[in-house]
């Protein structure tokens, strides 16, 4: 039986929800990344979400590293550019000027044929003012290793509720944000801990591994992401430049929908909102 989404529908979304599913088995015709090629994860994230694409990733298939990290296959920092996890730390940071050993640096830049991987790790993203702090975030990022071949993305309403589904994200305007956020945190009486901004985290890795991280809490949160500046350039000319997505565990999903009747939304503020009044 397919899931189909209330919120969605009361919210006003034109876009499906998304769900991220731990599978062992590969939906038939599928997008796959071909192996060794670089990608941004969001990108299939919003074929999902526009076109109803379904997208398997694997440990050979995963777009780049930062992706692997995001959607839980482990910490594969050899496949990136930076070689390990030292230099990974650079890259995220201030590239070469923060480096213990710039010779080594040196030498492992002079081996990069690629001019704009090259020029990434010399100068480095800058989300992180040095490599302590990239480290930092890299040990507060959840970690995991999932269990299964695949990651899939997939509409939600592509969905089984006999399935593995481990984030369900929804791609959200400021006044979707507002209305949600309400929503997520409607059962509780908190004001600050309901909802978190990944700050940092790249947009695969709120909707993934942020989000699969808080079914473990005993009052899991949804984590609003896209405030990852190359995935917004990446998804920008097919999402739009005003959208973020708001991303909650499955728990939390089945929460917020039996909590849509009665609801803000179901109130008239919140219709004349919607309806641009």
């Amino acid at each position: 039986m397919a899931i189909m989404s209330e919120i969605a529908k009361k919210s006003g979304l034109t876009t499906e929800p998304v769900a991220i599913v731990w599978s062992n088995t590969k939906p038939d015709h599928a997008l796959e990344i071909r192996p060794g090629t670089w990608a941004c994860l969001m990108w299939y994230y919003a074929k999902a979400a526009l076109d109803g694409k379904v997208t398997a990733l694997s440990r050979n298939s995963f777009g780049c590293s930062g992706g692997a990290m995001g959607i839980g296959f482990g910490r594969p920092f050899e496949k990136h550019s930076s070689g390990n996890e030292e230099n990974f730390c650079c890259f995220l940071s201030n590239g070469r000027e923060g480096s213990k050993d710039t010779d080594a640096y040196d030498s492992h830049l002079n081996g990069i044929t690629n001019p704009h991987q090259k020029e990434m790790l010399e100068k480095g993203e800058r989300i992180k003012k040095n490599p302590s702090v990239a480290k930092e975030f890299l040990n507060a990022l959840p970690f995991y290793d999932v269990p299964t071949e695949y990651v899939l993305f997939k509409p939600l309403s592509s969905t089984d509720p006999d399935e593995l589904i481990k984030s369900v994200i929804f791609l959200v305007n400021p006044d979707q944000l507002s209305v949600l956020s309400i929503l997520a945190n409607y059962h509780r009486g908190q004001i600050t801990d309901g909802v978190v901004v990944a700050a940092g985290a790249a947009g695969c890795q709120a909707i993934g591994v942020c989000t699969y991280n808080e079914e473990h809490s005993d009052n899991p949160r949804a984590i609003v992401g896209l405030t990852d500046l190359m995935a917004r350039k990446s998804v920008r000319r097919t999402l739009g430049s005003d959208k973020l997505t708001f991303s909650v565990p499955y728990s939390l999903f089945l929460e917020m929908e039996a909590n849509v009747s009665g609801s803000i939304l179901e109130s008239e503020l919140w219709i004349e909102l919607m309806n641009g009044a």
